[in-house]
């Protein structure tokens, strides 16, 4: 017996009888379905179906859906948009409305108001669609001084008139991704909409879920470039050894610990940073994609591994962490591995982040006797004379989560686990909040990640009391937010960092 496998479709759905049609359809095909999703105030047009069954059952309901009509393949982008602004009787409204028009370079297919009329408050406009992203972000513009009503999208002969939500929706998602292929781009959206289905029962509403998933890219997309920056802290370890934290605007920390026998670097940053971050270690004499020693992962976050496939070092890292970067869930090997919330925004994400994996890694080894505190010493390395430690983490944050202590350099890199939230930028702030309200918690084992968090503090204090002895402090490098020191229970930043840009072209 063949096993089961999941499909998804998108439908097309002309009517309220061609719902019931389509369902008759997967039925009869012999799939199961596992979920539904159908708003005709929102979409009037379209629904998401999630199926099981097996392979022949797939095959025979995709193609019947084909032949009758109403699986989506494709999508059809809008050539015109029409819509009414209501426009107040101040002197110069038109003036600033075509303003606006000709600043988006929108070609206009018709426009009519007369003040004399039955309707004298409404400027009606209908536009050629050329680049769908940039027309919701024309009546995004014209939204913020005036109400505007959209009167319909058209799509030629194509299809009907409709509100469209989810084709405008796929033209942004494509802008964000360079133009994706539509094949992927319907993929997407199935899975976003099933994530804001979920998040419906947490209260949330289903049109703000998918506007926090594109704020998410968007953000990415518009702080690279001319738009990246980071607030870079450097300090010296050892007579041959230094530490530079580079803070990048979205997502955790990288590190590099520098020293004539080792350049080390202990988590990566987003992949879609990775041509911005070359040109800041270039800045600071750190050389490029060739002149790193190792590469060492704390988790499978893409956040903190996403750029490890550009980089031609040695990557070292957990096997829980290799698998969670394998099958594209940052859950598994986790009680909630199988929640969608997981699943779809590790998808997500990682699409938004131009997620580059090594091709191949180095698992540090099985936990052995040693430990430090509660934390299982899995591995070592040297650097400028000194010895890093590579400790297994409890699985709070994420599976294969691991540490590095170093007690000669006075220095612990505690991941997720221990963070700097309070100093971190207001944008930063804001942007972290973007995972937050999608997963609703961003620990995989909100409870197991109390007790591990204790524990590593515990750890960490034990090591600053010793180095208190010799007039020195330990350093915390903090997944997010600055290099800090500890002060009456609290991390402050233990220099202050340095904003770095890009030299203007």
């Amino acid at each position: 017996m063949s096993q089961d496998r999941n499909e998804f479709f998108v439908i097309r759905i002309p009517d309220t009888g061609s719902l019931l049609d389509a369902v008759r359809i997967i039925a009869s095909s012999g799939l199961t379905i596992t979920r539904c999703h159908f708003n005709r105030s929102l979409d009037p047009v379209t629904a998401f179906f999630s199926v099981s069954g097996d392979e022949k059952a797939c095959a025979r309901g995709t193609g019947a859906l084909i032949k009758d009509g109403y699986l989506q393949t494709t999508v059809t982008y809008p050539e015109n948009v029409r819509f009414t602004v209501i426009v107040p009787e101040i002197p110069g409204t038109l003036h600033r409305i075509l303003t606006i028009l000709n600043e988006h370079n929108a070609e206009i297919s018709s426009l009519s108001f007369d003040n004399r009329g039955r309707y004298p408050d409404a400027l009606h406009i209908m536009l050629r669609v050329l680049r769908p992203d940039r027309t919701e972000d024309l009546i995004r513009a014209i939204e913020t001084e005036y109400r505007v009503l959209i009167d319909g999208y058209d799509c030629g002969d194509s299809c009907d008139d409709g509100s469209l939500f989810y084709v405008r929706y796929a033209a942004r998602v494509s802008e964000i991704l360079d133009g994706l292929e539509d094949p992927f781009i319907l993929e997407l959206l199935h899975q976003f909409s099933h994530i804001a289905q979920q998040l419906t029962e947490y209260g949330k509403e289903y049109q703000d879920v998918l506007e926090q998933i594109l704020l998410n890219g968007k953000r990415l997309k518009e702080t690279t470039g001319q738009g990246f920056y980071s607030d870079v802290q450097i300090f010296s370890l050892a007579e041959h050894l230094t530490l530079y934290c580079f803070q990048l605007p979205g997502g955790g920390s990288v590190f590099v610990i520098d020293a004539p026998d080792e350049r080390v670097m202990i988590d990566t940053g987003y992949g879609i940073y990775h041509e911005d971050v070359l040109r800041m270690f270039a800045r600071y004499g750190l050389g490029g994609a060739d002149d790193f020693t190792r590469i060492i992962l704390t988790h499978g976050d893409t956040d903190h591994s996403g750029a490890a496939g550009f980089f031609n070092a040695p990557v070292y890292t957990h096997e829980g962490t290799w698998e969670i970067i394998k099958t594209n869930n940052r859950a598994w090997g986790a009680a909630s591995q199988d929640l969608v919330l997981e699943q779809v925004y590790t998808v997500m994400i990682n699409l938004f982040a131009r997620m580059t994996p090594p091709p191949l890694v180095n698992l540090f080894p099985p936990a052995g006797e040693l430990k430090r505190g509660e934390f299982p010493v899995l591995s070592t390395f040297t650097a400028g004379g000194c010895t890093f430690e590579i400790l297994e983490g409890h699985g709070g944050h994420q599976h294969g989560l691991v540490y590095i202590v170093c007690r000669d350099a006075g220095v612990i890199f505690t991941s997720d686990t221990i963070l700097n939230l309070k100093h971190l930028s207001p944008e930063r702030s804001e942007y972290n909040n973007f995972a937050v309200y999608l997963v609703t918690t961003v620990n995989v084992d909100p409870d197991l990640v109390k007790s591990e968090r204790k524990a590593l503090v515990g750890l960490a204090e034990e090591m600053d009391r010793e180095l208190r002895a010799s007039g020195r402090r330990l350093l915390y490098c903090c997944g997010h937010g600055p290099v800090s020191v500890m002060e009456n229970g609290e991390l402050v930043p233990a220099i202050k960092p340095v904003v770095y840009h890009h030299p203007q072209n």
